[in-house]
């Protein structure tokens, strides 16, 4: 490589906490490393530039095909790339890491030149602050339901008193039983309001695909289901084909997709019905399927569905309100992910949805 360019590569590379490396392909060598890699990888670099395969060792047993893979691409795109992957140190302790690599041929010589960052604490954080987001809209969706009924009776009963008082023309209690009423119908407006706004919000921001176990992800979303009051009246499930299926997704926006298709079936579901939710891996995709034996959706308003045409909005059971944007929002975040989404339903049967996300 140019002498000058090499030169001011290593000294960056001692300045900085990131790891920086050039390595020779053909001869399978380390030309430089600084520091800063061996922090990472938590091996000495006199024993990674005399044996290379060592970094190996220290790859997630889960990642090891997938950083194959990238090597492999990398190297036939011509192109830089970023990837991420995990290392597992002792006592099961995992590492995250982010790689941005160049392949550079000079003299008919082929390098793989770039740079390795410790995400390690940035990802914890991401994926906490996921939980906790995930977790905020489905109390907010089981908040809703919750209130529905009571209020509703509260409103109810106000109602049936209003002939009663209004005979006795005590305007205090007439206008009690009016504020009552009143407020019954604010606060559950406010509550699904709530929710709109939350899931509106995910069509204004741009996506930010990462590496993550949907797996994992989709499992914690219906556990929380399960352990809500809304499991006394709906029976929920969750099945995979695979333990672990790692795929390049914005999860915090993906697991609002798949909350409100669950909250959509919550809508459309009589007391005691099911909601299923499924992953299937296949070779170069994922299909993940929402499913529920609900009322199903009537042939006249399937065209158009994602699209929020009027004839398509309809209340739920217990009369929730539809705002139409929900359907048009899980199509443009599945579009964003370069993703398919389709459905099928009867009446009186149900309704499945299908995703299907490229690996």
């Amino acid at each position: 490589m140019s002498e000058l360019n090499n030169e001011l590569f290593c000294k960056l590379g001692e300045l900085s906490n990131d790891g920086y490396f050039i390595y020779e392909v053909s001869s399978n060598k380390f030309e430089y490393l600084n520091q800063s890699i061996s922090s990472i990888w938590e091996i000495d670099v006199k024993s990674i530039k005399e044996n290379p395969e060592i970094l190996l060792e220290k790859i997630h047993p889960e990642d090891i095909e997938h950083v194959q893979a990238c090597y492999e691409e990398c190297l036939i795109d011509g192109q830089s790339k970023k990837y991420e992957f995990r290392l597992m140190h002792e006592i099961n302790r995992e590492k995250y890491v982010r790689l941005i690599v160049s392949p550079i041929k000079e003299a008919d010589i082929m390098y793989l030149i770039g740079t390795v960052e410790d995400t390690t604490v940035m990802r914890h954080n991401k994926i906490h602050i996921e939980q906790i987001n995930a977790r905020k809209n489905i109390t907010l969706e089981v908040l809703a339901h919750d209130l529905k009924e009571p209020l509703g009776m509260m409103s109810l009963a106000a109602s049936s008193m209003e002939d009663g008082i209004a005979q006795t023309g005590n305007r205090y209690m007439i206008n009690s039983l009016e504020f009552i009423k009143d407020m019954c119908a604010r606060n559950l407006l406010l509550v699904r309001s709530m929710i709109n706004k939350e899931f509106l919000k995910s069509a204004e921001v741009e996506i930010g695909k990462e590496r993550a176990d949907l797996v994992w992800e989709l499992r914690d979303v219906v556990r929380f289901y399960k352990r809500s009051g809304l499991s006394d009246t709906k029976r929920f499930s969750f099945t995979t084909s695979s333990d672990k299926i790692y795929i390049n997704v914005d999860s915090m926006k993906f697991l609002q997709v798949i909350n409100n298709l669950i909250s959509n079936s919550l809508k459309f579901t009589d007391e005691n019905g099911f909601i299923k939710v499924h992953i299937e891996d296949q070779p170069n995709s994922v299909i993940i399927s929402v499913e529920d034996n609900g009322i199903g959706i009537p042939e006249a308003m399937q065209h158009g569905l994602f699209d929020r045409i009027p004839e398509t909005l309809r209340p739920g059971l217990k009369g929730e309100e539809s705002g139409g944007f929900g359907m048009s929002i899980i199509k443009a975040i599945v579009d964003l992910h370069k993703g398919k989404i389709w459905f099928k339903s009867k009446v009186g049967i149900g309704t499945t949805f299908y995703i299907e996300l490229p690996k």
